[in-house]
């Protein structure tokens, strides 16, 4: 047997190159025909889950201050009955607030007993003693150490109307214990108001300088609430994704001017509690409301111009109290600001003596006479 020509053998070799490029051309054009399809599945998939995502946004949005009843039902705004009645729990929770303690009486004057803060407490209570004292106290205790608990035992006590409550962080939300987050101040407002119908409630660090309430107390219980304005609005110490909370935007708020939630007077009624503290409860009991991802309460951007844009502050309680505040009253702060000069503040007491001013990161309250104690 003779071997293969050349020319045959030339031959063979393109017809393998010839059947080889058809193999690659077809298993090429079959991966990217399957790679297309795959690519578009993705995209298509993609874009449904972000359809999905955004309308559970939405849904979560809607149903975010969905609390449970517990919780308001032993602060006085569910019915008892309310509690055995829910069968759906996704849907949105709608409960009737029964009839609310109210009184046309003097209110009760309370604050908070903070860890390491016992000092100021007890300056407030001097200053009640020494120009209210006609009007009652309570004082909520937040953690004192034992030796504090025995120490305002001796300055508040049944001699002069005075009692302490332990607050109990066990019934609410694990958040509520963080104290800077002030979930605790709407909180302990609620509850007194449940006892009492009506309260001025006076942060520890500011004392009274002045027995003249009778503006204030008028007018809170006209409206239902007072407070003091600062000069700042509400969009600038608010974070963007509070306000998705109550169904508002931040522009809304470019012009109103923010009140303190560290001192308030409030006399109880069914308007004040389905519309401002219901609301304002809700929002301390849910932890993404009151402090939303990213939110802080320092490194205030106070160079920021226009000086209605968000500072980088987010004040927590009392951002959500005034996004509340204006769409109850309509942006009308004259029926909720009072301007009397009835309340002092050791900050500024100690700052004014070190011949330094108020640090810009920190709200002053119309301050009157400084108080000798």
């Amino acid at each position: 047997m003779t071997g293969r020509s050349a020319v045959d053998r030339m031959k063979t070799k393109k017809f393998y190159m010839v059947l080889a490029l058809a193999v690659v051309s077809t298993l090429s054009l079959w991966i990217l025909t399957s790679t297309s399809t795959s690519i578009q599945t993705i995209v298509t998939k993609t874009h449904s889950g972000i359809k999905r995502a955004s309308s559970n946004m939405q849904i979560t949005v809607e149903q975010a201050l969905t609390v449970e009843p517990k919780y308001l039902h032993s602060l006085g705004l569910a019915k008892t009955a309310d509690l055995e009645d829910i069968t759906d729990k996704s849907a949105p929770l709608v409960l009737e607030i029964p009839a609310q303690k109210t009184t046309n009486g003097t209110p009760v004057i309370a604050t908070a007993a903070v860890p390491d803060k016992f000092v100021e407490v007890t300056t407030l209570m001097k200053s009640v003693h020494s120009l209210l004292p006609g009007y009652s106290m309570v004082v909520y205790d937040l953690g004192l150490s034992a030796a504090d608990q025995i120490l305002l035992g001796k300055h508040c006590n049944s001699s002069w109307s005075c009692e302490v409550v332990l607050f109990s962080f066990e019934k609410y939300p694990s958040h509520v214990k963080y104290l800077n987050l002030r979930s605790y101040r709407p909180l302990c407002i609620q509850e007194t108001l449940k006892r009492f119908g009506a309260v001025i409630w006076v942060d520890d660090g500011l004392y009274f300088t002045s027995p003249n309430l009778s503006q204030a107390v008028a007018g809170a219980k006209d409206s239902g609430i007072q407070g003091w304005p600062i000069k700042d609005p509400t969009s600038a110490f608010t974070h963007p994704k509070t306000f998705e909370f109550f169904d508002t935007d931040q522009e809304s708020y470019y012009f109103q001017h923010a009140v303190e939630s560290s001192h308030l007077v409030l006399y109880n009624s069914q308007r004040l509690a389905s519309d401002v503290m219901l609301p304002w409860v809700k929002c301390a009991l849910v932890e993404m409301c009151v402090s939303p991802p990213g939110a802080q309460d320092s490194g205030c951007n106070y160079a920021r111009k226009p000086l209605f844009r968000y500072t980088g502050c987010h004040r927590y309680d009392m951002s959500a109290l005034n996004i509340i505040l204006g769409k109850v009253f309509n942006f009308d702060e004259g029926q909720y600001v009072c301007q009397d000069r009835l309340f002092g503040s050791l900050l500024e007491d100690r700052l004014r003596a070190e011949n330094k001013t108020l640090p810009q990161n920190q709200f002053r309250p119309p301050v009157g006479r400084q108080l000798k104690i």
